[in-house]
């Protein structure tokens, strides 16, 4: 769910999840409402304040659309059915900029093994948020990613409910302007 502020309030993620979560909610308001894309300072705002930017570094228009097609196809593998296959041009998106951030595996005394991108800047910063999706995608919190299913919301939610089944961001808000669009059509097909 995002407020009006344009602030992600749906529930967050777990751990690391939790910041690829809000890196895929990014976005801003039009002059109607609308959900718009980020620009880029709010995107370099972000990764700086989340440490993956150093402050002032450079931030592109090419490393803008670059976040898009990441956003974009990290989308795809929230919204893939489970049982099917990662869509072939999601999956090319994420392993050309895991590529390019030099993601490599990194063994820990005292931990579990992590994916880390080499050096710094941009690439590394869209590095850690693929080597965050690679890693959910194994411990299986990845799969409890999903797009809210009120068609005005764009939100990535953890759903945290018992049996996964959850469908909205927010019960209160998208689930239940859901709620009463369908009584309202039930109204009006009762006529």
């Amino acid at each position: 769910m995002i407020d009006s502020s344009g602030h992600d309030t749906s529930p967050a993620a777990p751990g690391d999840l939790e910041l690829l979560q809000r890196f895929v909610n990014l976005h801003e308001h039009d002059e109607r409402g609308r959900t718009v894309d980020p620009p880029s300072e709010m995107i370099r705002s972000f990764l700086e304040d989340r440490g993956l930017l150093t402050p002032g570094e450079r931030f592109s228009n090419a490393d803008r659309e670059t976040y898009l097609r990441l956003r974009a196809a990290i989308r795809g593998l929230v919204d893939a059915d489970p049982e099917d296959r990662t869509p072939a041009e999601d999956a090319e998106v994420i392993d050309q900029i895991g590529l390019a951030a030099g993601l490599h595996p990194h063994f820990h005394a005292a931990g579990s093994p992590t994916l880390e991108p080499k050096g710094d800047g941009v690439a590394a910063a869209f590095g850690t948020i693929v080597a965050i999706a690679f890693v959910a995608s194994f411990d299986g919190t990845f799969a409890q990613l999903k797009s809210c299913a009120d068609e005005t919301c764009r939100a990535v939610f953890y759903d945290k409910s018992k049996n996964h089944s959850g469908r909205w961001c927010s019960m209160a808000t998208c689930g239940n302007r859901a709620k009463v669009r369908a009584w309202r059509e039930r109204q009006r097909v009762g006529e």
